[in-house]
């Protein structure tokens, strides 16, 4: 599902990935380890489209994110370490603002899917509520709501449980 050759990023003279080679197949669950400034964030945002790499090739779903990277982005969920949401959407609204850019046209496909995530991440009763009355962590949730709305295929994560409470926590478990 992921594969990384030869994988390098560089700023300024500085490698803060050099030449990553990694594979993780299809149902597999793997965690970048490694201190501060490792380049574990670097890794996951080339990965997710975000960074061009200086180097290397990055194939998602098998498909070249340099070749088809519309495709491999629509494939994916990504999850930030520093989400941005929109706080004068609601939750529902910010959830159907997503599904448009995910290309999920079918407004009842798009409706029964939104009622889903909500409960899935304990949001119901919250998706008609404005996201800037949303706790921290209700906002992580509600990002990765966001994430798995269209069914990706991968899931990339970068930080899953900062600012979650510990019932936030085991949800996302």
């Amino acid at each position: 599902m992921i594969k990384l050759i030869g994988l390098t990023k560089s700023y300024m003279g500085l490698r803060a990935v050099d030449n990553l080679h990694l594979e993780v197949g299809r149902g597999v669950l793997f965690g970048f380890l490694g201190p501060n400034g490792a380049g574990k964030t670097t890794t996951i945002r080339m990965m997710a489209g975000i960074l061009k790499p200086s180097s290397g090739t990055i194939v998602i779903n098998g498909m070249d994110l340099s070749k088809k990277p519309s495709e491999v982005k629509a494939s994916i969920g990504f999850i930030p370490d520093r989400p941005f949401v929109y706080e004068k959407l609601t939750g529902a609204e910010f959830l159907r603002f997503m599904g448009g850019l995910y290309r999920m046209h079918d407004p009842s496909v798009l409706h029964l899917r939104v009622q889903e995530v909500l409960e899935l991440f304990d949001l119901v009763h919250w998706g008609e509520e404005l996201i800037e009355s949303y706790s921290h962590g209700m906002r992580q949730r509600l990002v990765m709501c966001a994430a798995l709305l269209h069914k990706p295929k991968v899931l990339i994560v970068d930080e899953p449980m900062v600012g979650l409470d510990p019932k936030g926590a085991r949800l996302v478990k």
